[in-house]
């Protein structure tokens, strides 16, 4: 199968499943009970689901010691703090989370893809001390800024991109930091399904995943598409 059948595959499948609410497959609904419920998204904010956050912890916790993730689109933490789970105890390795989060919010008024509420927006201060009461402010770097303002002078490798920006820009986010991506780094998409997600990303997922040559090991989780760099 190639990519683009197993996108159109995970996108359009039909079928019964096995529980109503469980993801296929039942590995992804065991991680997201084992790992997916470590913190209360309601406390957070964001719409990351159990199976997705179970997820992103046991791929970050396959990383290598020394690794860095960048996250795009941080909001209240939760993603970042799934992230950190995987990766507490790896020396040497690093998280560094961007999000304008609640500054200059006339001019994230203009460029919103309006998914997120403005007036409800976490302040940097208040991710960090999360990080912090979590165990992670040691390995965990916040900036408040637009990932294509932090692209520009970005030079570090990366082993793991997650994707949960502005939803009109997925792919720029993608071009913006391929250069610096590893090879065996994964790369993940939030809101990447049309059932669950945002239409726009569905398309920028077919752009990212699109050369069979350069991906391997592609997965759906929910509303995530991920792939690993050949």
């Amino acid at each position: 199968m190639n990519n683009a059948e197993f996108l159109e595959n995970a996108f359009y499948r039909k079928g019964p499943k096995l529980l109503s609410g469980f993801s296929r497959p039942v590995y992804h609904n065991i991680i997201g009970l084992l790992h997916g419920y470590k913190f209360d998204k309601r406390d957070f904010g964001g719409m990351l689901r159990h199976t997705e956050a179970g997820m992103l912890s046991k791929w970050a916790s396959e990383l290598p010691a020394g690794s860095t993730i960048v996250e795009i689109g941080c909001f209240g933490g939760l993603s970042t703090s799934y992230l950190a789970s995987g990766i507490k105890g790896k020396a040497g390795s690093r998280i560094i989370a961007m999000d304008p989060f609640n500054s200059d919010l006339d001019k994230q008024a203009e460029l919103t893809d309006n998914c997120v509420a403005l007036d409800d927006k976490p302040t940097k201060a208040l991710v960090a001390s999360r990080m912090q009461q979590n165990g992670f402010g040691d390995f965990v770097e916040l900036i408040e800024g637009y990932s294509q303002e932090v692209a520009k002078t970005w030079n570090r490798p990366i082993d793991f991109l997650w994707i949960d920006g502005n939803h009109e820009q997925a792919y720029q986010d993608y071009v913006d930091f391929k250069p610096f991506l590893k090879k065996g780094s994964r790369v993940a998409v939030h809101d990447a399904h049309p059932r669950y997600g945002y239409e726009a990303v569905v398309r920028d997922v077919r752009k990212i995943f699109a050369n069979d040559n350069e991906w391997r090991d592609l997965e759906q989780v929910k509303s995530i598409i991920s792939g690993v760099r050949s």
